[in-house]
């Protein structure tokens, strides 16, 4: 309890003098709920954040308290019809693969030729030797020390190659 006493009394003695615009305050919410954006997820935040910036502009133009507020809920509606769809879409694109993911369809080098028997070698991609195991439609002959596979798909660290490029 002390602790939040003093954190309010710090508050208070260092801002609580201040002479603070309409504008300011207009601003500094909408740079809250910008920041708060951070730890909830679905934009909503951030589209009443854009509506504070232009409550902040209204109060900056000098006009009155009630046209701050119409222009706040205008862009707020506004950014939340036409903003958070585009916000949304780049936040969940499906056009760029990452990890373990980015290989299926790469081309690699067989590093160390298949075993005939349990269809297991090595492959090289992008300077990282992964364990690697002929798809069951490939043969090993096919694939000997130096030969180019592509990657099929990847189970836990083993990479699963075919002996022929995928088709699309």
């Amino acid at each position: 309890m002390r602790r939040a006493e003093g954190c309010v009394a710090f508050f208070l003695r260092y801002f609580g003098g201040m002479q603070w615009e309409v504008w300011q305050v207009w601003l500094a919410a909408a740079m809250g709920l910008i920041i708060l954006e951070v730890f909830v997820p679905g934009f909503v935040l951030a589209c009443l954040g854009a509506g504070a910036l232009a409550g902040a502009a209204a109060a900056a133009f000098g006009w009155g308290l009630s046209a701050q507020l119409v222009s706040v809920a205008l862009f707020s509606l506004l950014s939340f019809f036409f903003l958070r769809p585009v916000a949304l879409r780049m936040s969940q694109s499906e056009g760029t693969r990452t990890g373990v993911d980015a290989l299926v369809g790469r081309k690699c080098r067989v590093t160390t030729s298949f075993d005939p028997d349990t269809g297991l070698g090595r492959c090289k991609v992008d300077g990282d030797d992964w364990r690697a195991q002929l798809s069951p439609q490939a043969q090993a002959d096919a694939a000997p020390e130096g030969a180019s596979v592509w990657v099929e798909r990847v189970d836990s660290n083993t990479l699963i190659v075919l002996t022929q490029p995928p088709t699309p």
